[in-house]
């Protein structure tokens, strides 16, 4: 069953269940065992360079493959070569390596007297706030400015002038917008002025003509009937120029994307498979030699890993994976016993804090 394995580098410490060697080992620091008092621990055996001797402890063994003479001095103690051994020796029960130390983890008129002598002014109660060219009114209890001023030359109203009643007149000039059919207007221009592109003149008569501006194949139609202008698409449109769209773009067929150069997008995120209610794969495919045939680069749903495959067609919603990208977990403790369980999978590595490094394999 994969698990996570601690990886054995240069200068990590290392804690191995059993160890198989086929060629020398050379130690430069010193071999010790732990605890093996009891008869049930493995073997060790050990050589000082100084005493030039070998010793070693358990219920094993040490046995010359060849005619030399060893001298024991017990069980626990040192072994003295009373000649040069050029023989190979072997231990017949297991070494065991094991180094000291544990691993650690958001109004109205104003008042006045007339006696007939003479003239008297009668005043406006209110009068001194009465504006220059201000239309006035009576509100009941006094005069006032209306909304309305007339200089003369134009009467201008704060907000819109109404004129109702079927004897209402206006006359003379004047601009804006009418409500309404328009049929009891008069010295309205009702003809459009048209230039062609040859400088030819023409006129249409909105009221009882209609007017078509059809462009060649492909181009945009516009047409006007009376008070109605239409502009209507053909089934196929050619854009010779820029296109410009300032607020949403939606596509209900296949948007397709043809560029001699390559693809620059200034979002920072891309997002494939936008309004899906579900989980699956996706990814990205760099076409080969055959058309919407390539290499793949994406997710693999099933095993929440990011994978690689060949020979990939565009049109395939879903993948099985050739190879997984590795991930690499920077941990904040010694021991992977933390790592999401999305990660434990084989070939990921969890570097710990203390910088050991394991694998789940």
């Amino acid at each position: 069953m994969p698990t996570w394995k601690k990886v054995v580098v240069s200068g990590s410490v290392a804690e191995l269940r059993n160890l198989s060697v086929d060629q020398n080992v050379a130690i430069t620091g010193s071999l010790s065992a732990l605890g093996l008092i009891s008869a049930n621990r493995p073997n060790i055996v050990s050589y000082d360079v100084t005493t030039g001797q070998f010793s070693y402890q358990g219920t094993g063994s040490f046995t010359a493959t060849s005619a030399s003479y060893v001298r024991s001095t017990g069980v626990d103690g040192p072994l003295g070569m009373n000649s040069v051994l050029s023989a190979s020796y072997a231990l017949t029960s297991s070494l065991a390596l094991r180094t000291a130390g544990t691993l650690s983890q958001g109004t109205g008129v104003s008042a006045f007297s007339f006696d007939g002598s003479g003239n008297a002014q009668v005043a406006v109660s209110g009068a001194s706030t009465l504006s220059t060219n201000a239309i006035t009114k009576w509100t009941g209890t006094a005069f006032a400015n209306s909304s309305l001023t007339d200089n003369g030359l134009t009467v201008t109203g704060n907000t819109s002038i109404q004129l109702t009643g079927t004897g209402s007149v206006l006359s003379g000039s004047f601009s804006g917008s009418f409500r309404g059919d328009g049929s009891g207007l008069t010295g309205l221009a009702t003809t459009l002025r048209v230039t062609g592109s040859n400088n030819s003149n023409g006129s249409v008569n909105l009221l009882t003509q209609g007017l078509t501006i059809t462009g060649t194949a492909n181009e945009i139609e516009t047409s006007v009937a009376g008070q109605t202008v239409t502009v209507g698409l053909p089934n196929n449109v050619v854009i010779g120029n820029n296109l410009t769209v300032t607020n949403n773009l939606t596509v209900f067929g296949t948007a397709s994307f043809q560029n001699t150069s390559n693809l620059e997008v200034s979002d920072r995120f891309i997002l494939l498979a936008s309004g899906s209610n579900a989980a699956g794969d996706g990814g990205l495919v760099v076409q080969q030699a055959t058309q919407d045939v390539g290499e793949l680069f994406g997710y693999d749903s099933s095993t929440q890993r990011w994978a690689v495959t060949g020979s990939f067609k565009a049109d395939q919603s879903g993948f099985t994976p050739d190879a997984f990208m590795a991930a690499a977990v920077e941990g904040t403790a010694a021991t992977p016993t933390g790592v999401a369980g999305r990660y434990s999978a084989k070939g990921n590595l969890f570097i710990g804090n203390d910088e050991s490094i394991w694998i789940f394999s």
